[in-house]
């Protein structure tokens, strides 16, 4: 075999940088100027290596997810605007139907107090201290729903 027999290689991996100005990668061997990144012995600080890029951007703006995580909060004043005469229970349901929750399985808390104007079962995923004993005062109860414990949707037993 002769030197110009040998057949051209395909499998290159690496081009040779830094080997002077005419090897098309010479000078600062494509690292740009100076900066810690163009010095030798550089390596990427381990706090946010393994962390994926999305998680090391600000937060910033709306999310949907973000905001369904929160409970809607529905105050007790437009709860008795909205009543319906005769009506004992309240449910996640009926707060659609009278247009205060956009649907019916979202988590939702009573909050406020006000004067009720009978007795009646009010069912939520929470209850601020003021509507609770609103709801206690006029002989009504109170009835948390769901997974969601009172301590984490910020009310008072």
């Amino acid at each position: 075999m002769k030197l110009h027999e040998i057949p051209a290689s395909t499998d290159r991996k690496r081009r040779r940088c830094g080997r002077g100005e005419s090897s098309g990668l010479g000078k600062t061997a494509g690292k740009g100027n100076k900066g810690a990144k163009a010095r030798s012995g550089y390596h990427v600080s381990p706090v946010t290596s393994g962390i994926p890029w999305y998680r090391k951007l600000p937060v910033r703006g709306f999310s949907r997810v973000r905001s369904h995580l929160r409970p809607v909060q529905v105050p007790l004043r437009r709860l008795i605007a909205v009543l319906d005469e005769g009506i004992m229970k309240i449910d996640g349901m009926y707060l659609k139907t009278k247009g205060l929750l956009s649907s019916a399985d979202r988590r939702y808390k009573i909050i406020g107090d006000a004067q009720l104007p009978n007795a009646i079962s009010v069912q939520a995923n929470g209850f601020s201290a003021g509507a609770r004993r609103s709801i206690q005062n006029a002989g009504g109860v109170a009835i948390c729903v769901g997974q969601e414990t009172d301590e984490k949707m910020g009310s008072m037993p």
